[in-house]
């Protein structure tokens, strides 16, 4: 478990940085024939999350359990983000689902997985897209003394957002660190995967893979790059949060989106 005096050290140095794994457990499931489509590996349904050729809707499920539910903020800049980069012309809406989780934390992503399989009840169907956006009740197992994993994108329509490590650094903290920014700024990086960024589902219009780094940009000032580091003192300003660099930008829209 994160130490109150490692937490310190992250809000103390002034900058948060997003850590991210890419997971991509498509065998685990309780039952693996069931909504298949919707338990493939990460980045193969990019191009149908961004284009309109056999989807023209989204629905993005956020579950959580009681007392994890994102700010109202984070909720309200999730859709305009979306609707900037997916060509969805039918629509893109949200639904809430509060659910209840038995797994003793930290979790690891067969976990994650079971609880996905356990509560998801918006799929794929008919020309509407599904996607799952889980606000987890516990930490990573992936946590280290130095690092802490804010979020998982792990299928192609699946990632998990560690809330509990949100609420842990600001309710830690002696200055005001927003929730809003941080939880932003981890929902459009791991979106950025399930949209096949970068060369993950999404193939490269030029050269700007860090391989070295998994599915990341090498452009520092991406929401890509594999650091993405925000100002903690500006989180009042949304502006300021980080976007897709120009190349991720041309990825995207070379393959069907905005």
């Amino acid at each position: 478990m994160k130490s109150l005096k490692q937490l310190a050290f992250l809000i103390l140095s002034l900058l948060f940085i997003i850590s991210c794994d890419d997971d991509d457990p498509t065998t685990l499931s309780s039952d693996p024939t069931e909504n298949a489509a919707n338990k493939q590996p990460l980045g193969t349904s990019a191009n149908e999350l961004l284009s309109s050729d056999e989807f023209t809707s989204l629905r993005v499920e956020i579950a959580y359990p009681e007392g994890f539910r994102p700010t109202d903020s984070t909720i309200e800049l999730l859709i305009p983000f979306l609707e900037e980069r997916l060509n969805k012309p039918d629509g893109i809406t949200l639904v809430e689902s509060t659910i209840t989780t038995n797994t003793e934390g930290p979790y690891d992503i067969n976990d994650i997985v079971a609880i996905e399989d356990a509560n998801r009840s918006v799929f794929n169907n008919g020309d509407e897209m599904g996607v799952w956006l889980f606000f987890s009740d516990e930490s990573s197992e992936g946590d280290s003394d130095n690092s802490v994993v804010l979020g998982t994108a792990y299928r192609n329509t699946s990632m998990v957002i560690y809330e509990k490590t949100f609420l842990e650094l600001a309710n830690n903290s002696t200055t005001a660190i927003s929730r809003t920014l941080i939880e932003t700024s981890t929902i459009r990086h791991e979106f950025g995967h399930i949209f096949g960024l970068v060369n993950g589902g999404t193939p490269l219009t030029s050269d700007h893979h860090d391989e070295e780094n998994g599915r990341h940009c090498s452009v520092e000032d991406c929401l890509m790059y594999f650091q993405t580091v925000t100002t903690i003192f500006n989180t009042s300003n949304t502006a300021s949060l980080p976007d897709f660099d120009a190349l991720c930008i041309q990825d995207l829209q070379a393959n069907g989106g905005l």
